[in-house]
């Protein structure tokens, strides 16, 4: 779990629809996404793209740690966008991005700028 050195706390996740058409979504997640929140994170994701948009944009840049159960949730969330039609693409921080690479996860999702 990431720490806040600051606060002392790590720091909560928060997930927001950020915009809405009627053929794509974009979602903003930011804060840290471990075992603690990695559910939530997966139920608020797929809540949000249960009507099935063409496409969807999930803004990540505001993540300061992703553990193993974080990046499960995103194979998950890909693996059901495909399934449904979904255009999914991320928008990483650089810690994500990171951890995408070190997993060998990169290639396997749409991320912007990779």
């Amino acid at each position: 779990m990431a720490i806040d050195t600051e606060a002392g706390q790590a720091a909560p996740l928060v997930v927001v629809e950020a915009a809405r058409s009627e053929a794509a979504i974009t979602v903003e997640v930011a804060g840290d996404i471990d075992i603690a929140t990695s559910s939530r994170l997966r139920a608020e994701l797929f809540e949000l793209l249960a009507d099935a948009p063409d496409a969807a944009v999930i803004d990540m840049t505001g993540v300061g740690f992703c553990d193993s159960s974080g990046l499960s949730v995103l194979v998950q969330l890909n693996r059901h966008c495909q399934e449904a039609g979904i255009d999914l693409s991320l928008a990483p921080s650089k810690v994500l991005r990171r951890a995408l690479e070190l997993t060998g996860l990169l290639p396997t999702l749409k991320v912007a700028g990779a």
